[in-house]
C-alpha cells in the first residue's frame, strides 16, 4: 500500500478502518504534509513525535 502521504481523500474513505488503525495514537508525523501515523513506514518524511509527560497523562510524583 502507498504511504499515507500519497493517498487521496477518496482512497482514505474507501479504507477508513485501516486508516483509523494506522493513525490511532500516532508516534510519527510527516514533515512534508503533516499527516500522522503509528508506523514510520507509512509516511514519506517521518519525524518522531516527542510527547511531554503532561500529554501522556502522567501525573508525576507526589511528595
Amino acid at each position: 500500500m502507498k504511504t499515507l502521504c500519497k493517498l487521496k481523500s477518496k482512497e482514505i474513505e474507501k479504507n477508513l478502518r485501516y486508516s483509523i488503525k494506522v493513525v490511532s495514537r500516532p508516534w510519527y508525523v510527516c514533515e512534508k504534509c503533516g499527516r500522522a501515523s503509528r508506523e514510520k513506514k507509512k509516511l514519506c518524511k517521518p519525524v518522531k513525535i516527542v510527547q511531554s509527560s503532561a500529554l501522556r497523562g502522567d501525573r508525576g510524583s507526589t511528595a
